[in-house]
């Protein structure tokens, strides 16, 4: 069996706790607010924001013609990955292996832990002592990757645990949607079968495996295994990697060039002397800052090769940093994508090798801008198959 954590409407959670408000505790309408660079679209609405009809990317005009009462809250996606990250950490420190699926869901291998924290009972009270302020854990068992996560979107105060024989009739009823957001089927597939009026799960697992695969391909193989439970019940632990974050409150907020250039070198060479750093290199910085009208701001910065040389690094995030919406009254800089060790240098270099560690640097600088998904090799799969789909696939580099 595996266990699934959901905690529901993370990102509202935390945009509202950034903000010092308890508006859904108080019964009022709350929803988050579009981006400021981004369309005028509604973000994640509360539940008695949804009562009213507001959905999520509904256009603002029209959620606020539903819901007068409307009240928007700045996202916050800088608390949100720090959540995540914490939440990620307090579950390895669990010794559990865990994979985040999306911030606030994941899915873990509960095997390794009955014993050590004394059965099942006493592991579901520990997971739910994660919570912090605001959130409600919700907590899913069942054979499969995404049976579990659907028992965790059932699950209320308790658990919610689904044998095997009782997961087709549970999840049934959930919307189609879900199979993109839970289990990475590709969204049109979900608007394509929605279109045919199957809505729901259940319609995708009464289908026929050879219709469903002639007419969407893997894709749809893969939604028609997850609607009847069949898509195994394997974790890929995910180790969190180790924080190698600075913080910068200055005394007045960062409003010109010239002080977020000085900033910004304080910033660099305190993250370069942490000592949990060790003798990693980072590949990719990431650049935090809470602006004085209360919203956050993010950026991420590529490096091409790896480098703690404080004036090289400051020339890379420098142009990224003075896009800055507002003046910031909190920066934070992190080292991620880290390097471990040097490579070991040969006395006689083989002929290409400059080429080939140039082709990878590349490759790793890539992979840390667009992420794993970016790069892609062909492999042969049936190339004796009648049909052109089967014979070849996409594989990670």
């Amino acid at each position: 069996m595996l266990l699934a954590l959901h905690i529901p409407r993370l990102p509202l959670t935390v945009a509202l706790a950034a903000r010092g408000a308890q508006a859904i505790e108080a019964g009022v309408p709350v929803a988050l607010g579009p981006s400021p660079l981004g369309e005028a679209r509604l973000g994640l609405p509360s539940a008695v924001a949804e009562a009213s009809g507001v959905r999520r990317g509904m256009p603002l005009s029209e959620a606020l013609t539903l819901c007068p009462g409307l009240l928007l809250v700045p996202p916050d996606p800088v608390g949100l990955q720090e959540r995540a990250a914490r939440l990620l950490r307090d579950i390895d420190a669990l010794g559990l292996p865990v994979e985040e699926i999306a911030p606030g869901r994941v899915l873990i291998d509960a095997t390794p832990g009955l014993r050590l924290h004394g059965g099942p009972r006493r592991l579901i009270e520990r997971l739910h002592e994660l919570a912090v302020a605001g959130e409600t854990i919700r907590i899913g068992a069942a054979p499969t990757r995404f049976s579990a996560l659907m028992a965790a979107r059932l699950a209320r105060r308790r658990p919610r645990v689904l044998g095997a024989e009782e997961v087709l009739a549970a999840i049934a009823p959930l919307p189609v949607r879900l199979l993109h957001e839970d289990g990475g089927v590709p969204a049109a597939l979900c608007e394509a079968l929605a279109l045919v009026g199957i809505d729901r799960l259940g319609g995708v697992a009464s289908l026929s495996r050879l219709a469903v695969r002639d007419r969407f391909g893997p894709a749809g193989i893969t939604a028609w295994q997850m609607a009847r439970g069949e898509d195994g019940a394997m974790v890929v632990a995910q180790t969190p990697p180790p924080v190698v974050r600075s913080v910068l409150t200055p005394p007045s907020p960062v409003a010109t060039a010239e002080a977020l250039e000085q900033a910004m070198g304080i910033l660099i060479a305190r993250t370069v002397l942490l000592p949990e750093r060790g003798d990693a290199l980072p590949r990719l910085l990431r650049l935090q800052a809470r602006l004085i009208t209360g919203e956050s701001w993010t950026c991420e910065v590529p490096l091409r090769e790896p480098t703690v040389d404080v004036p090289r690094l400051l020339l890379a995030l420098l142009p990224k940093a003075q896009r800055l919406p507002a003046p910031a009254e909190r920066l934070a800089l992190t080292f991620a994508e880290l390097s471990l060790g040097v490579p070991q240098l040969t006395l006689l270099e083989r002929e290409g090798a400059e080429r080939d560690r140039r082709l990878e640097d590349a490759t790793e600088q890539v992979r840390a801008a667009v992420g794993d998904g970016a790069l892609l090799r062909v492999v042969g799969i049936d190339p004796s198959s009648r049909l052109p789909e089967h014979r070849y696939g996409l594989a990670p580099r």
